[in-house]
């Protein structure tokens, strides 16, 4: 062997030898230390990795505060951001309904601002703070601030219900104008939903309130509500969450408009009558609807109970959707005209009334002069005029007594039994008998029926049945509302809906309408409500005892009318209920016909297309006197004008500031309403009128044009706040 090669190549053998040797003779002397050594640093891990694990569960369940400040000021994340919700308009452009932003003042005591400068300005802030809100004196803003830096609040509330205006004088404060960042204050936007006119047609606009909604707010919400944004925020001491941005992770995209078919003059209107003709009569509640004839759209809709505790009349429940009632005698047009419709009776037929009692069974029908000796003979025609219940019920029974199903059939037919899928949710259901079988039939069913008993109705129902009566034979749907627009464009139209069509004969109809024309005549049950009418009503009363715990007080009614106008070209269809009226007068013609009767001369006075004369004769030249066009306005300057140019005129206006209205031979004046804190409707005024209306409610205006009013740039009922400037238009 080369003894070179060896002491070359014993390095590389020696790693493999020596180790060998070493733990064949070395073992008790060194892998005993090394052992040990390990087996200390391994428990000490133990040790350590146990007692993180006791302080990590320690800290779950009794956290100190140090630890849960850390964790909550470390907490992210992205927060649904709830959009601006839809406003509300009526047709004719007022707004029913709107979100008005609102905000909270909330300030971070641990902002990064200059500690000198806020000890330098906080007394100035403190007083603006107080000048601008008024809730508080200077001092009290000031301990405020001192707190929260002593508590280390990082979002403590300044002021609640803030306005746009009153967040745009916060944000020129000192101190406060440097900004979020360097002075600590944060603004929260959020809205309150407020409805310009209040009360009017409050029950159907609705509420949104997430536990309490109802009206077209419910009906249309998930257009209204518009799509949920998303902003990152941090969570912070108290639970609070704070945008960490003005900026949006998806930006919240607002709810679209909602344009109902109400106008708002005309239920104006509506609720004052109805409310003047309910506190006169001190009754618990009452309803008037105005439906337009030939599409269904609904243009008031007036809803007024009496609180218990205040007396007040206020829109709580909505009864011509939701009160389900016996209709008494305007159920009489259906009873007849399922007769007509089966050529069992003409108009002309006679039917012996008597003495106005009638016994049937164990039960004596009476007529309203049966104390009088009733009515006699009567023809088929003057027994619905005069609203006869023996002639109504001797009828019915000698056409279907014999064959009861096939009247209930005809009720049916005619759409009575069945709901009218309405827009808003909550329509109670009809009661009508589908069949003889049914529970509560019985030999008196026939009779009760035929007068209005033993079935109920809500008004719209009965309202919808009058309407198609008027629309000759065409039953429409009633609708509220028209459209729906996002950012002032059309994305769905509610076109006139036709639910049934020619659901009896023609003939029928025409004999129908011919009954109701009387009821507003001579000796009709409504002659004394129509009486001076413009034009010719066609109708039907009704008056029915209330039923309550089961039986009937005959001391209680309900009081309606129903019909349509005019007579010869139907417009406009209406009903008025008025429920529990006091102090002995109780009938439809002199409780609820009224009603109909002023709204109907409303309506006349303010449509054109009711007027073909526009002369006044002049009997001594023989020429014709052009009532001339008479601008809205102040009243006490217009009387002025017309009594010195001798201008006849026809008064129904209590308020200072008036609409005109050019009649053939007259001129119609009525209320203008203005309310306070809302923007007036200028338009129809000179600009004289309009520039003192519109600045002594303290806007700020500008004026295109000459001449009257056209046009108005904020729609009137909008809250004058949030409106300070308007451009008015003129021609």
């Amino acid at each position: 062997m080369n003894p070179t090669n060896n002491h070359i190549n014993q390095p590389i053998a020696e790693p493999h030898v020596e180790p060998k040797e070493q733990h064949a003779g070395g073992n008790a002397n060194t892998s005993a230390p090394m052992l040990a050594r390990t087996w200390m640093m391994f428990s000490l891990i133990c040790l350590i990795a146990i007692a993180i694990i006791i302080k990590i569960f320690y800290l779950q369940i009794w956290p100190s505060d140090r630890a849960k400040n850390l964790g909550l000021n470390y907490t992210y994340k992205a927060n649904d951001i709830t959009p601006i919700r839809g406003q509300i308009f009526s047709s004719d452009g007022s707004l029913l309904a709107t979100s008005v932003p609102e905000y909270e003042i909330r300030w971070d005591a641990k902002a990064d601002y200059d500690v000198e400068e806020y000890r330098a300005k906080i007394d100035s802030v403190c007083q603006g703070l107080a000048r601008i809100f008024g809730d508080r004196n200077a001092l009290d803003y000031k301990a405020l601030f001192k707190a929260a830096r002593a508590d280390g609040n990082r979002y403590q509330l300044i002021k609640a219900k803030v306005d746009y205006n009153q967040l745009q004088r916060v944000k020129q404060l000192p101190f406060v104008r440097k900004g979020a960042y360097k002075s600590g204050f944060v603004y929260i936007e959020g809205s309150r939903r407020e409805k310009p006119f209040e009360m009017l047609a409050a029950r159907t606009i609705g509420k949104d309130q997430a536990d309490n909604k109802f009206g077209l707010e419910l009906a249309f919400d998930s257009l209204l509500a518009g799509k949920k944004g998303k902003q990152l925020q941090e969570k912070i001491p108290g639970g609070y969450w704070r945008p960490m941005t003005d900026d949006f992770i998806e930006e919240p995209q607002p709810g679209a408009d909602v344009i109902a078919s109400i106008d708002i003059h005309l239920q104006d209107v509506a609720n004052a009558a109805l409310q003047r003709q309910l506190e006169k009569y001190s009754a618990a509640w009452g309803c008037a609807v105005v439906m337009e004839v030939k599409t269904g759209y609904i243009r008031a809709i007036a809803n007024l109970g009496r609180d218990p505790e205040t007396g007040a009349y206020l829109e709580r429940y909505n009864y011509a959707v939701q009160e389900s009632q016996e209709p008494g005698s305007t159920m009489k047009l259906a009873s007849l005209m399922a007769c007509l419709d089966e050529d069992m009776v003409a108009l002309d037929d006679s039917i012996d009334t008597g003495n106005g009692r009638w016994k049937i069974y164990d039960m004596t029908l009476t007529d309203s002069n049966d104390e009088d000796g009733g009515n006699g003979v009567l023809t088929m025609e003057q027994v619905f005029e005069r609203s006869s219940n023996i002639g109504t019920a001797k009828v019915i029974k000698s056409c279907f007594e014999k064959k009861p199903q096939q009247f209930l059939d005809k009720l049916h037919s005619f759409g009575l039994g069945s709901k009218l899928d309405l827009q808003l949710h909550g329509e109670a259901s009809p009661l009508i008998y589908r069949s003889v079988k049914d529970q509560g039939w019985s030999g008196l069913s026939l009779t009760q029926m035929s007068i209005g008993y033993e079935t109920k109705m809500t008004p719209l129902q009965i309202l919808a049945f009058y309407n198609a009566v008027a629309n000759n034979g065409r039953y429409m749907k009633p609708l509220f509302v028209e459209k729906i627009k996002r950012n002032g464009r059309t994305i769905e139209e509610f076109e006139p809906v036709v639910l049934r069509e020619n659901f009896c004969k023609k003939e029928t109809l025409a004999a129908c309408r011919k009954m109701m024309e009387g009821v507003t005549e001579d000796d009709g049950t409504a002659e004394g409500a129509f009486k001076d009418c413009a034009y010719k009503v066609a109708g039907k009363t009704g008056t029915a005892k209330i039923h309550e715990n089961g039986q009937y007080d005959y001391n209680r009614h309900r009081a309606s009318f129903v019909g349509y106008f005019p007579a010869h070209d139907p417009q406009y269809s209406c009903i008025v209920v008025i429920h529990d009226p006091k102090g002995g007068n109780y009938y439809g013609g002199t409780i609820a016909a009224p009603v109909f009767s002023e709204l109907a001369v409303k309506i006349y006075s303010t449509q054109m297309e009711y007027h073909t004369a526009d002369f006044l004769p002049d009997t001594t030249s023989h020429a014709q006197v052009h009532i001339p066009i008479s601008k809205d306005g102040a009243y006490e300057q217009l009387k002025q004008v017309l009594r010195g140019l001798q201008l006849p005129e026809q008064m129904a206006a209590t308020s200072a500031w008036v609409n005109t209205k050019s009649q053939g031979t007259y001129v119609e004046i009525s209320d203008r309403a203005i309310r306070p804190e809302l923007v007036p409707n200028v338009v129809g005024m000179g600009l004289q009128d309009a520039l003192y209306l519109l600045e002594t409610q303290g806007m700020k205006v500008r004026v295109q044009g000459k001449g009257t009013v056209v046009r108005q740039s904020v729609a009137p009922g909008s809250a004058i706040k949030n409106n300070p400037l308007i451009l008015i238009e003129l021609k």
